[in-house]
Protein backbone atom coordinates (compact mmCIF):
# COMPACT_ATOMS: atom_id res chain seq x y z
CA UNK A 1 0.00 0.00 0.00
CA UNK A 2 1.58 3.31 -0.71
CA UNK A 3 1.16 5.95 1.54
CA UNK A 4 0.47 8.47 -1.48
CA UNK A 5 -2.66 6.44 -1.87
CA UNK A 6 -3.77 5.37 1.45
CA UNK A 7 -2.10 8.19 3.68
CA UNK A 8 -1.05 11.58 4.28
CA UNK A 9 0.22 12.28 0.89
CA UNK A 10 3.73 13.90 0.22
CA UNK A 11 5.66 14.25 3.10
CA UNK A 12 9.34 16.29 3.51
CA UNK A 13 11.90 14.63 2.01
CA UNK A 14 13.45 12.14 4.06
CA UNK A 15 10.61 11.09 5.66
CA UNK A 16 8.94 9.32 2.98
CA UNK A 17 10.69 6.04 4.13
CA UNK A 18 10.12 6.71 7.57
CA UNK A 19 6.64 7.61 7.59
CA UNK A 20 3.88 4.87 6.09
CA UNK A 21 0.28 4.50 6.14
CA UNK A 22 -1.56 1.29 6.75
CA UNK A 23 -4.41 -0.25 4.81
CA UNK A 24 -6.91 2.16 6.31
CA UNK A 25 -4.31 5.24 6.23
CA UNK A 26 -3.29 5.59 9.64
CA UNK A 27 0.38 6.68 9.42
CA UNK A 28 2.95 5.95 11.64
CA UNK A 29 6.80 5.82 12.22
CA UNK A 30 9.19 2.89 11.30
CA UNK A 31 12.37 2.37 12.68
CA UNK A 32 13.81 -1.06 13.18
CA UNK A 33 11.90 -3.59 14.69
CA UNK A 34 10.01 -0.45 16.65
CA UNK A 35 6.44 1.35 14.97
CA UNK A 36 5.61 5.14 16.15
CA UNK A 37 2.11 4.94 16.70
CA UNK A 38 0.42 8.59 17.41
CA UNK A 39 -1.95 8.46 20.07
CA UNK A 40 -4.61 11.24 21.33
CA UNK A 41 -6.69 12.73 24.25
CA UNK A 42 -8.91 15.52 24.30
CA UNK A 43 -8.10 19.06 26.25
CA UNK A 44 -11.28 20.50 27.87
CA UNK A 45 -12.12 23.92 28.19
CA UNK A 46 -13.81 24.84 31.32
CA UNK A 47 -16.75 27.49 31.12
CA UNK A 48 -20.13 28.29 32.78
CA UNK A 49 -20.00 24.70 34.52
CA UNK A 50 -19.34 22.64 30.82
CA UNK A 51 -16.19 21.39 29.16
CA UNK A 52 -16.16 21.71 25.69
CA UNK A 53 -13.18 19.70 23.97
CA UNK A 54 -11.24 22.38 22.02
CA UNK A 55 -8.07 20.62 21.19
CA UNK A 56 -6.85 17.23 20.79
CA UNK A 57 -3.22 16.76 22.56
CA UNK A 58 -1.17 14.47 20.43
CA UNK A 59 1.86 12.11 21.39
CA UNK A 60 4.29 9.60 19.77
CA UNK A 61 3.97 6.26 21.33
CA UNK A 62 6.93 3.56 20.33
CA UNK A 63 5.70 0.41 20.09
CA UNK A 64 7.56 -3.35 19.72
CA UNK A 65 6.05 -6.38 18.89
CA UNK A 66 2.49 -4.65 19.05
CA UNK A 67 3.33 -3.60 22.84
CA UNK A 68 3.73 0.18 24.10
CA UNK A 69 6.92 0.96 25.24
CA UNK A 70 8.66 4.04 27.28
CA UNK A 71 10.38 6.27 25.48
CA UNK A 72 13.65 6.14 27.18
CA UNK A 73 13.60 2.27 26.14
CA UNK A 74 12.81 3.31 22.25
CA UNK A 75 16.04 6.17 22.78
CA UNK A 76 18.14 3.70 24.32
CA UNK A 77 18.41 1.41 21.01
CA UNK A 78 18.35 4.64 18.21
CA UNK A 79 22.05 5.17 17.24
CA UNK A 80 23.40 8.85 17.67
CA UNK A 81 23.96 9.06 13.89
CA UNK A 82 20.11 8.02 13.46
CA UNK A 83 18.80 10.60 16.32
CA UNK A 84 18.16 13.82 14.20
CA UNK A 85 16.32 11.69 11.46
CA UNK A 86 14.01 10.26 14.40
CA UNK A 87 13.23 12.93 15.73
CA UNK A 88 12.42 14.77 12.86
CA UNK A 89 9.71 11.68 12.09
CA UNK A 90 8.49 12.24 15.97
CA UNK A 91 7.89 15.78 15.31
CA UNK A 92 5.88 15.24 11.77
CA UNK A 93 4.30 12.23 12.60
CA UNK A 94 0.85 14.06 14.79
CA UNK A 95 0.62 16.26 11.62
CA UNK A 96 0.47 13.49 9.19
CA UNK A 97 -2.12 12.23 11.26
CA UNK A 98 -4.35 15.14 11.17
CA UNK A 99 -6.70 13.56 8.74
CA UNK A 100 -7.01 10.65 11.18
CA UNK A 101 -7.90 12.62 14.20
CA UNK A 102 -11.54 13.72 14.01
CA UNK A 103 -10.09 17.82 14.45
CA UNK A 104 -13.02 19.05 12.52
CA UNK A 105 -13.30 23.01 14.41
CA UNK A 106 -10.56 21.86 17.22
CA UNK A 107 -6.50 22.34 17.37
CA UNK A 108 -3.79 20.01 17.74
CA UNK A 109 -1.20 20.33 20.23
CA UNK A 110 1.88 18.95 19.58
CA UNK A 111 5.25 18.87 21.02
CA UNK A 112 9.01 19.34 19.39
CA UNK A 113 11.13 16.14 19.07
CA UNK A 114 12.14 13.72 21.11
CA UNK A 115 15.57 14.86 21.57
CA UNK A 116 14.37 18.18 23.09
CA UNK A 117 16.32 19.87 20.14
CA UNK A 118 14.15 22.47 18.16
CA UNK A 119 11.70 20.88 15.71
CA UNK A 120 13.00 21.28 11.97
CA UNK A 121 11.31 24.68 10.61
CA UNK A 122 11.58 23.53 7.19
CA UNK A 123 9.15 20.59 8.19
CA UNK A 124 6.96 22.40 9.71
CA UNK A 125 6.80 24.54 7.15
CA UNK A 126 5.51 22.12 4.78
CA UNK A 127 3.12 20.35 7.29
CA UNK A 128 1.68 23.72 7.80
CA UNK A 129 1.41 24.49 3.81
CA UNK A 130 0.30 20.87 3.21
CA UNK A 131 -2.46 20.69 5.98
CA UNK A 132 -3.97 24.45 4.69
CA UNK A 133 -4.49 22.72 1.36
CA UNK A 134 -6.29 20.51 3.07
CA UNK A 135 -8.64 22.77 5.42
CA UNK A 136 -6.57 22.82 7.87
CA UNK A 137 -5.58 26.15 9.11
CA UNK A 138 -1.83 26.63 11.08
CA UNK A 139 -3.89 28.69 14.04
CA UNK A 140 -4.86 25.15 14.76
CA UNK A 141 -1.63 23.72 15.22
CA UNK A 142 -0.23 24.37 18.86
CA UNK A 143 3.56 23.48 18.99
CA UNK A 144 4.92 22.92 22.76
CA UNK A 145 8.36 23.97 23.81
CA UNK A 146 10.28 25.16 26.29
CA UNK A 147 11.73 28.51 27.15
CA UNK A 148 13.31 29.61 23.54
CA UNK A 149 11.99 32.96 22.61
CA UNK A 150 13.57 32.97 18.97
CA UNK A 151 11.94 29.74 18.11
CA UNK A 152 8.75 31.39 19.46
CA UNK A 153 8.40 33.62 17.05
CA UNK A 154 9.93 31.45 14.17
CA UNK A 155 6.53 29.46 14.92
CA UNK A 156 4.18 32.65 15.20
CA UNK A 157 5.44 33.50 11.70
CA UNK A 158 4.04 30.08 10.60
CA UNK A 159 1.23 30.84 11.95
CA UNK A 160 1.11 28.53 14.76
CA UNK A 161 -0.31 28.81 18.43
CA UNK A 162 2.88 28.24 20.83
CA UNK A 163 2.43 26.86 23.94
CA UNK A 164 5.01 26.56 26.67
CA UNK A 165 5.38 23.34 28.84
CA UNK A 166 6.41 23.11 32.67
CA UNK A 167 7.44 19.42 33.87
CA UNK A 168 7.94 18.16 37.14
CA UNK A 169 8.47 19.74 40.44
CA UNK A 170 10.45 22.79 39.74
CA UNK A 171 9.20 26.30 40.04
CA UNK A 172 7.41 27.96 37.38
CA UNK A 173 9.72 30.16 35.65
CA UNK A 174 7.96 33.57 34.84
CA UNK A 175 10.73 34.68 33.05
CA UNK A 176 10.44 32.00 30.20
CA UNK A 177 6.50 33.14 30.32
CA UNK A 178 7.82 36.25 30.18
CA UNK A 179 9.76 36.33 27.38
CA UNK A 180 7.50 33.36 25.13
CA UNK A 181 4.20 34.81 25.59
CA UNK A 182 2.87 31.94 25.02
CA UNK A 183 -1.07 31.29 24.51
CA UNK A 184 -1.29 28.52 26.71
CA UNK A 185 0.88 27.20 29.60
CA UNK A 186 0.69 23.43 30.29
CA UNK A 187 1.30 22.47 33.94
CA UNK A 188 2.10 18.11 33.26
CA UNK A 189 0.93 15.60 35.15
CA UNK A 190 3.80 15.64 37.47
CA UNK A 191 3.75 19.45 38.63
CA UNK A 192 -0.18 19.22 39.19
CA UNK A 193 0.78 16.38 41.44
CA UNK A 194 2.30 19.30 43.66
CA UNK A 195 -1.03 20.34 44.42
CA UNK A 196 -2.63 17.78 44.77
CA UNK A 197 -0.79 16.48 48.50
CA UNK A 198 -3.41 17.91 50.35
CA UNK A 199 -6.09 20.80 50.93
CA UNK A 200 -4.27 23.22 51.63
CA UNK A 201 -1.50 23.29 49.26
CA UNK A 202 -4.18 22.57 46.49
CA UNK A 203 -5.28 26.31 47.40
CA UNK A 204 -1.69 27.48 46.21
CA UNK A 205 -2.90 26.93 42.70
CA UNK A 206 -5.03 29.47 42.50
CA UNK A 207 -2.98 32.43 42.65
CA UNK A 208 -0.45 30.54 40.01
CA UNK A 209 -2.77 30.17 37.96
CA UNK A 210 -3.81 34.02 38.43
CA UNK A 211 -0.52 35.26 37.62
CA UNK A 212 -0.21 33.28 34.67
CA UNK A 213 -3.58 34.11 33.30
CA UNK A 214 -2.45 37.39 34.12
CA UNK A 215 0.53 37.48 31.66
CA UNK A 216 -2.33 36.57 28.71
CA UNK A 217 -2.21 32.52 29.14
CA UNK A 218 -4.43 29.81 29.39
CA UNK A 219 -3.49 27.34 31.66
CA UNK A 220 -3.65 24.18 30.58
CA UNK A 221 -3.32 21.23 33.66
CA UNK A 222 -2.54 17.73 33.16
CA UNK A 223 -3.48 14.71 35.07
CA UNK A 224 -7.39 15.21 35.89
CA UNK A 225 -7.77 11.27 36.71
CA UNK A 226 -10.14 11.59 39.38
CA UNK A 227 -12.93 14.01 41.21
CA UNK A 228 -10.91 15.90 43.82
CA UNK A 229 -7.88 16.79 40.92
CA UNK A 230 -10.96 17.93 39.06
CA UNK A 231 -12.43 20.18 41.84
CA UNK A 232 -8.85 21.68 42.88
CA UNK A 233 -8.38 22.29 39.18
CA UNK A 234 -11.46 23.75 39.01
CA UNK A 235 -11.32 25.47 42.15
CA UNK A 236 -8.25 27.42 41.05
CA UNK A 237 -9.70 28.46 37.86
CA UNK A 238 -7.78 26.76 35.41
CA UNK A 239 -8.97 27.49 31.92
CA UNK A 240 -7.98 23.97 30.03
CA UNK A 241 -8.44 20.44 31.50
CA UNK A 242 -6.85 16.94 30.42
CA UNK A 243 -7.07 13.86 32.27
CA UNK A 244 -8.71 9.91 32.10
CA UNK A 245 -11.34 10.81 34.71
CA UNK A 246 -12.32 13.12 31.19
CA UNK A 247 -11.24 10.84 28.71
CA UNK A 248 -7.97 8.71 28.19
CA UNK A 249 -5.91 8.96 25.87
CA UNK A 250 -6.55 6.47 22.81
CA UNK A 251 -4.61 5.63 19.05
CA UNK A 252 -5.62 7.92 16.30
CA UNK A 253 -8.52 6.32 14.24
CA UNK A 254 -10.81 6.59 17.56
CA UNK A 255 -13.84 8.92 16.71
CA UNK A 256 -13.97 11.86 18.26
CA UNK A 257 -17.41 13.13 19.47
CA UNK A 258 -18.22 16.72 19.96
CA UNK A 259 -20.46 19.15 21.56
CA UNK A 260 -19.52 19.98 25.26
CA UNK A 261 -20.29 17.85 28.34
CA UNK A 262 -21.82 18.81 32.15
CA UNK A 263 -19.39 19.25 34.62
CA UNK A 264 -21.52 17.63 36.68
CA UNK A 265 -21.75 13.91 34.59
CA UNK A 266 -18.05 13.43 36.07
CA UNK A 267 -18.94 13.98 39.78
CA UNK A 268 -19.74 11.68 42.26
CA UNK A 269 -21.79 9.54 39.72
CA UNK A 270 -24.52 11.78 39.34
CA UNK A 271 -24.66 11.33 35.40
CA UNK A 272 -22.93 8.28 33.37
CA UNK A 273 -20.00 9.41 31.62
CA UNK A 274 -20.38 9.99 27.88
CA UNK A 275 -16.98 8.58 26.12
CA UNK A 276 -15.62 11.17 24.00
CA UNK A 277 -14.19 8.26 21.83
CA UNK A 278 -15.71 5.22 20.27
Amino acid sequence: MSDASFGFGELPQDLTARIVADEVGLEFGVHGEFRLRCAIQPIFRHEDGRLTPIAADARVVPYREGRPVAAAEFLAEVADEERAIVGRAWAVLPLANVHNMGLKGIALLFRQDINDDAPDLDDLSFMVRRLKGEGFEASQLICEIGGDEQLACSLRALGMRVALGHHGAAQQDGDAVKRVLPDIVRLDRASFERFCADAATGRLLRPVVSELKTLGADVLVEGIDNESRLEIALGAGVDLLQGDLLEPAKLVGSIFAEGPRETSQYRRGECVVVPLFG
